[in-house]
């Protein structure tokens, strides 16, 4: 008599092949997900800290460019350059506002923990320019001697009515900052506008 031939059944996954394959597959998006992370955080740091150089840049820039152009008006005129630790004021050809000649002033104003860099002309009443809050902040003068001097108020019958340079320095939250801005005009007054009985007059 013949004997019955029984079909073999198709092996599929075991329930503990299941579960290893899903906690295996778990592990590996875990990691993936930590590390896609990782990578935005750090992309927004450096982001955030490229912001914040752009601005930095910005505003050196511009305080550069105002006080490197500044003019050896006459006392009568606009005014002189005059200052102290805590405000400058000047006469520039590249205000903010409006072209042409005008007076600007710089000046450090307190705030909470510290002081903050403003600007005013003729056309801005006042605008904040670095919030702070700045530490040690001051502006200093470079004399024609070559020595700093944390005022500049030349008399009336000075020579050098322009500093050779003007710096800003303070301490922020991210470290030191100090601008040092050349200026540009000639410091003496040319010698054909001195009194014609003057020594180096015509």
């Amino acid at each position: 008599m013949a004997r019955a031939r029984v079909p073999l059944r198709s092996r599929g996954f075991s329930l503990l092949e299941a579960i290893v394959t899903l906690v295996i597959v778990a592990l590996i998006v875990t990691l993936l997900m930590q590390a896609l992370a990782q990578s935005l955080d750090l992309r927004g740091r450096l982001l955030r800290h490229q912001q914040l150089a752009t601005v930095a840049s910005l505003q050196e820039q511009w305080f550069r460019e105002t006080v490197s152009s500044s003019m050896a008006d006459l006392g009568d005129g606009l005014g002189r350059m005059a200052g102290d630790a805590e405000t400058l004021e000047l006469v520039t050809s590249g205000p903010l506002g409006d072209g042409g000649l005008q007076r600007v002033r710089w000046s450090l104003q307190p705030v909470r923990g510290g002081l903050a860099l403003h600007y005013a002309d003729s056309t801005w009443d006042d605008l904040v320019v670095v919030a702070g809050p700045l530490r040690d902040a001051s502006f200093a003068y470079l004399d024609g001697a070559l020595e700093w001097s944390a005022r500049w108020e030349p008399e009336a019958e000075a020579k050098d009515v322009l500093p050779r340079m003007v710096r800003l320095q303070a301490t922020t939250a991210t470290g030191e900052m100090q601008w040092l801005v050349p200026i540009a005009a000639n410091p003496r007054v040319p010698g054909y506008l001195r009194p014609q009985d003057a020594a180096s007059g015509l």
